[in-house]
């Protein structure tokens, strides 16, 4: 069970959105993720924490490297200095806090702050420097409380993007692109035996628990013809679990990149190959 806090989960969602929506202006970025023969590290099939959890993961810690390093540390220790005799304030504004720190105390994660840190090297907040809070945020992303919340914010950002078949279908076909890119590229040796061909995967039975996540998403219905596949309407449609981008076109065998088809839309939506979904999704409960 995941006891979610939602704390800026929704924030990095929408940076998620946005990135995967204009891939062209972050380029940059997303090449230190699946760049450099990173790609190869994706294709692991059907691991419980994904590519898109990888990927949500890559995104979150440039968020905060982000964050620490536009802190503006003089302002910080001006307001500091400023109400130094109102406790109150500082309390309220923590100017002492970083990003990160603000993270871990809402997630009650016990860790080491950045004035302790500060203690243990002779300084304080006041005469602290940007090489500190630098060294500070190394030091820190190694500890086993930094670990925790990244892999918890991870799992609620997962937890609300799944759901979003539109943006799973702009991911995965962001990672064919680059698998294609790479064809000409040798996999490392421990990843050889997972490809078909060059760039192109072997195909894998997928997992029940995939299976079993997928049809509770979708909600037992195909998702391009709203047929009911749950068994209990009719019992001769077939439920038919399809990747979204295809393997033949570079698609991955990631939870992400799974959907549920009944046998007559896979047979012809899909039958040019091509990568598609749906955004319909059924409502709560009718409008009218």
């Amino acid at each position: 069970m995941l006891e979610a806090k939602f704390y800026e989960t929704y924030y990095f969602c929408n940076v998620i959105r946005n990135v995967l929506h204009d891939q062209l202006e972050y380029w940059g970025s997303l090449h230190e993720f699946y760049g450099d023969d990173g790609i190869f590290y994706l294709v692991e099939p059907f691991q419980k924490y994904s590519a898109f959890h990888y990927f949500i993961e890559f995104i979150i810690e440039d968020i905060y490297h982000e964050e620490t390093s536009e802190i503006e540390l003089n302002r910080r220790i001006k307001l500091i200095e400023q109400y130094k005799n109102i406790p109150a304030a500082i309390m309220d504004m923590k100017p002492n806090k970083l990003p990160i720190e603000l993270a871990f105390v809402f997630h009650s994660i016990e860790h080491l702050s950045f004035e302790e840190y500060l203690l243990e090297h002779g300084k304080s907040f006041i005469t602290c420097s940007e090489d500190d809070v630098y060294e500070y945020m190394s030091e820190i992303r190694l500890s086993i409380e930094y670990e925790t919340l990244i892999q918890h914010t991870v799992k609620e950002v997962f937890h609300v993007l799944f759901q979003n078949r539109g943006l799973l279908l702009l991911f995965n076909e962001m990672i064919a692109s680059s698998l294609k890119l790479e064809k000409d590229a040798p996999p490392p040796e421990e990843k050889v035996v997972l490809f078909a061909k060059p760039g192109v995967l072997v195909r894998k039975s997928i997992p029940k628990w995939v299976k079993r996540a997928v049809f509770f998403r979708d909600r037992g219905r195909c998702v391009l013809c709203d047929k009911d596949l749950s068994g209990m309407v009719n019992i001769e449609n077939l439920e038919n679990y399809d990747h979204i981008v295809p393997l033949a076109e570079h698609g991955l065998n990631d939870i992400s990149n799974i959907q549920l088809l009944c046998k007559e839309c896979n047979q012809t939506e899909k039958r040019d190959g091509q990568a598609v979904t749906s955004n319909k999704y059924q409502s709560w409960y009718r409008y009218d």
